[in-house]
This record gives structure tokens, sequence and C-alpha cells, in this order.
């Protein structure tokens, strides 16, 4: 569903409950920021809370809580989300609510200040936790050109100097309405949705013709190896390689490959490295699906004097996954476990209402609809062609934390 303004709409009824999960996508994330405006994105998720034109100081928290209604928000490299899920006599003022957020924030003075501090606490928390500040090494390791270098959660110095007018002008810049998808599932009526979204953001006229795409292409290249040590008791590693982009069909054939390798205790993986050589702690691998150049990455978890044992059995059974792909059972077992996943996790209106506004905000939709027949189509083949033309050894990008 598009509207004049630019602005983009999925809406899906389902009454099986009295329940509706609203959302609304912004095309912004860390992707779009600049060294000076490192967190940023994160920042404004936070500070839209705190007032707009209609709905002043707390009053939208206030009203879902009143409803029994959920309200939350999140941001990435590639998007800022926020959604309400609400029973179904609240969801037409939740997308009122939504709206008024992301096209009239008030961004207060008097707010801004303590809400600085609430963000660089939150930065030190990332800082502190292993598993995120791993992922941050193995991000900016992996892509040294294109914009997912950048941190979601940003610098403290930059939070703590900020001026009030380059969030202002920032949020101006981003928070357009070709740069949005509202997407509402549940027991809804379908022309009142569309009504109601079309006279609140499909009227606003905030246009940026000056917008500048980020990059989001890395180039296929030799892997990096980044090391650093900490107060931990284990060794925490990310290795992996650039994959597709999500243009492309070989995300399919990614999640499949990727699952075989290292989703759950039957995984080639946990099989050799955790269970027939005690090697590692954990081991896990997933596909990384993004808009741009997207990563196949194996989380491990291992005591600091095998680490050279564990790169060379990992590049063990990537080379021999890579030359003879998998077998016919493993394919056949990992299709089921993709889809069971699927099923389970889209039961909710929540769920469903989150992955179609991300893949209408990319114009991939088709893919997300089709994406259990995209993955039944997935051969020994495909697999193995996989492997062939995104890994070798030489393109294993590493990033370590050991202990101190």
């Amino acid at each position: 569903m598009n509207f004049k303004n630019g602005l983009t709409a999925v809406i899906k009824k389902d009454n099986s409950v009295p329940i509706v999960s609203v959302n609304i996508w912004v095309k912004t994330g860390s992707i779009n920021e600049t060294p000076e405006q490192a967190g940023l994105s994160h920042f404004i998720e936070h500070l839209v809370f705190k007032g707009s034109k209609n709905y002043p100081s707390n009053m939208i928290t206030e009203n879902v809580e009143k409803m029994g209604g959920l309200i939350n928000a999140a941001t990435s490299k590639e998007y800022t989300c926020f959604y309400i899920d609400i029973q179904k006599d609240g969801y037409i003022e939740a997308i009122k609510m939504l709206a008024d957020m992301v096209t009239n924030p008030l961004f207060p003075e008097n707010e801004i200040t303590p809400e600085r501090k609430v963000v660089i606490e939150e930065i030190q928390r990332h800082k502190d936790n292993p598993h995120s500040q791993l992922f941050e090494y193995f991000m900016a390791n992996m892509y040294k050109e294109s914009a997912y270098k950048n941190s979601v959660i940003g610098s403290d110095k930059v939070i703590a100097n900020i001026p009030r007018e380059e969030i202002i002008k920032y949020f101006k810049e981003n928070y357009t309405p070709d740069r949005m998808v509202v997407s509402v599932v549940g027991d809804v009526d379908v022309s009142e949705t569309k009504k109601t979204i079309e006279e609140t953001l499909g009227k606003n006229e905030n246009t940026n013709p000056n917008y500048s795409v980020p990059d989001i292409i890395e180039p296929l290249k030799n892997g990096t190896e980044f090391t650093t040590n900490d107060k931990l008791s284990h060794s925490y590693m990310l290795a992996g390689f650039l994959g597709p982009d999500m243009n492309s069909d070989d995300i399919f054939t990614a999640d499949v490959a990727l699952n075989i390798l290292g989703a759950g205790k039957s995984s080639r993986l946990n099989k050799v490295l955790k269970e027939d050589k005690q090697l590692v702690h954990s081991i896990a691998s997933s596909f990384l699906t993004l808009a741009g150049t997207g990563s196949a990455y194996i989380s491990v978890i291992f005591d600091k004097n095998k680490y050279e044992k564990v790169i060379e059995a990992i590049t063990d059974e990537l080379d021999k996954f890579a030359a003879d792909g998998p077998t016919q059972e493993e394919l056949d077992r990992v299709k089921i476990n993709i889809k069971s996943d699927w099923l389970f996790g889209m039961q909710t209106f929540n769920e469903q209402a989150g992955q179609y506004g991300y893949w209408k905000l990319y114009g991939h939709l088709d893919k997300f609809e089709k994406y259990l027949k995209n993955i039944d189509k997935v051969t020994i083949k495909d697999v193995k062609d996989f492997m062939k033309k995104y890994y070798s050894k030489e393109k294993l990008s590493k990033a370590v934390i050991f202990p101190k």
C-alpha cells in the first residue's frame, strides 16, 4: 500500500485473537551516521518517547499502559523500529500515537540532558558485555569500507556533547515518509486502518531531496584478525566471512549452510569441536542477512591455550564442507528445523508485523513471503557452490577476546 508522500504500509487482518501489533519502521540506523554522529540514531530512539506535539511528556507510554498494551523500540545498523502491541479496541489510538512520535517529537531540552546520562550508562554496560563488545570488534574489522563498520551504540563523547540543533537536523533529514513503513497485523478493520494512516503519517510532508545513500556493499576480500584481552574466564571468538546481500537469492542457501554447520547439538561444528575433540565450551553459526553485504559467522567460547587447535579444526571443517557439501540427511534435517523455527516464530502478531515491516522497508517483501519455498529449493550443489563462492581459508576473519 503506497501513499502520495512516499510512505508505504502493510496491513494484514487476522481475527483469531482480539489483539493488534502496530509497527513503524524507519530506514535509518548507524550506517547513516558520520563519526561526529556516532550513536545518534539510538539516542533519537530514546528521545522521541519524551513527548510529541499531541502527546506531551510521558503521555504515550502512560496511555499504552492504561490500555494494557506494550510499547517498545529498537535501533540497528540499518533501521529504527517502534511498536505497540495492544488489544483491538486501542489499535487506532496506537497508530496515532506512534505516528505523532515519529513526525512531531518535541525534543524538550529538560529531557535531553538526563537522557544523555541514561544512554551513556547503556553504552558502558554494552562495553562490559563480552558478547556485545566482541560483535563490535568483529563488524569493525570485517567491514572496513562500508558503513556497516559503524557501531549502533555509538560514542559516549558524542552523546554527551551533541547539541539539540544537530539532533533535530538529523531527525528531519532521516525521518521522512519515503523512508518509513507502517506494518499493522491483527484484528483490524482494513479500511479504517488505512484511513488513520492516511490522516496521520500520510500527511507528513517532511522531505529530504539531498539524502545520501550510505555505502552498504563490502568488497569480498581476505580476512582480518583482531585480538584483545579482558577480565574473562574463557576466550570468546567470532570468526566469519562476507556473504551475499539481500538482492541475491544466495541468502537462502546461506541460511541452510550455516544451520548445517552450527545450529544445534547435531550440527557439524558442535559434533566435531565440542563432542568429539572437546576443544570448545560452545560453538554455533548463523548468517547475518543485511540489505547490503551480509556475513556468515561462527561464535565460539573456548580456553585460551586451545586457540590454534580451535582455528585449525574450524577451517578443516569449513574446507571439507566446501569440497563435499552436506549429506542429504543433513540437508533434509535442517530444512525441517528452519521451517519449524519460522512457523513457531510467526505465531505472534508482533513477529509478523516486524517481518513484514523490515522486508517491505527494503523492497523485498516477496522474499519474505516466499522464504520457506526458497529454502525448500536449496540443493547440495547450491551449498557447495555457495561455500566455494564466498569462503576460503584466506577470507576468514577473526575477532577474539582472550582472558587477561
